[in-house]
């Protein structure tokens, strides 16, 4: 069902009306008190003996009674920065520490023995190799050491030294 024009116009009219009308009787509750300052209780005064009316002195606040605060001195200069930029980041002296190679991510398969050499089957992702020592792997990973515990390997971009241990005598003793 659609409204015409004058129909909408005459609805949001109206609704209009309705919100200055409620904010005017609201506000008439309040005729006379600042927003800023709290609601004051009005007491009946008694004028019985012994009572006095002070209202002249509590009407105002001598300000000159005040103290003023004081803050602590472990606080500092808390007005002392005039730039919201940040501080810059303190130096480190030295040289910085060599970043540590990567994981050695090599699986170890097996090793075949001829004579005085000995060439070790290695898997890298979906990638075989067969190595044995001096070699150098995908000009990375350069084969140190092959003996019957471990693979001494060197990552050549940090010159840093990893081992890969095998465990060929237990797959010695299962079979």
């Amino acid at each position: 069902m659609k409204r015409t024009r004058k129909e909408r116009t005459l609805l949001v009219g109206g609704a209009l009306l309705t919100t200055v009308l409620t904010i005017q009787w609201i506000s008439s509750d309040d005729a006379g008190a600042d927003p800023g300052q709290p609601a004051t209780e009005e007491r009946p005064s008694s004028s019985g003996p012994g009572t006095t009316a002070k209202s002249d002195e509590t009407k105002y606040l001598d300000i000159d009674r005040l103290e003023r605060r004081k803050f602590s001195s472990q606080a500092g200069d808390i007005f002392s920065h005039k730039s919201w930029v940040p501080p810059p980041p303190p130096t480190k002296s030295g040289p910085l520490p060599p970043p540590p190679p990567p994981p050695l991510l090599f699986k170890y398969l097996g090793k075949v023995i001829e004579g005085d050499e000995t060439r070790v089957f290695l898997s890298l992702s979906d990638r075989n190799y067969i190595v044995k020592q001096g070699e150098h792997i995908d000009s990375r990973y350069r084969v140190d050491e092959v003996n019957d515990h471990m693979i001494t390997f060197t990552y050549l971009p940090l010159s840093a030294k990893q081992t890969l241990l095998i465990a060929d005598e237990v797959m010695g003793n299962i079979q």
